[in-house]
């Protein structure tokens, strides 16, 4: 597949999943898929497979869900991806 953008960053990131704009082939998508409580938007999250996450899987789902709820709050779409702090 031809991706337009390559995420890279040693945080974990988030993709939206169906989306064919952006790819992480730096991260590991291994965690639990999160779903936008609002519009059921479903993301992947993972961390960098070289250096991993500070954060746990729920602290980075956490915050990707307050970032999709900012979205809904002030009538943005969502980004196809997201670099968390993790």
């Amino acid at each position: 597949m031809n991706y337009k953008a390559k995420l890279t960053s040693p945080n974990p990131v988030a993709i939206r999943k169906g989306q064919t704009e952006t790819h992480a082939p730096d991260h590991d998508h291994v965690w639990k898929p999160v779903t936008c409580t609002v519009c059921q938007a479903e993301f992947f999250i993972g961390p960098n497979r070289i250096y991993g996450s500070s954060s746990t899987e729920g602290e980075c789902a956490a915050e990707l869900q307050a970032l999709l709820a900012d979205d809904h709050q002030h009538d943005r779409t969502h980004h196809d991806s997201s670099n968390l702090r993790g």
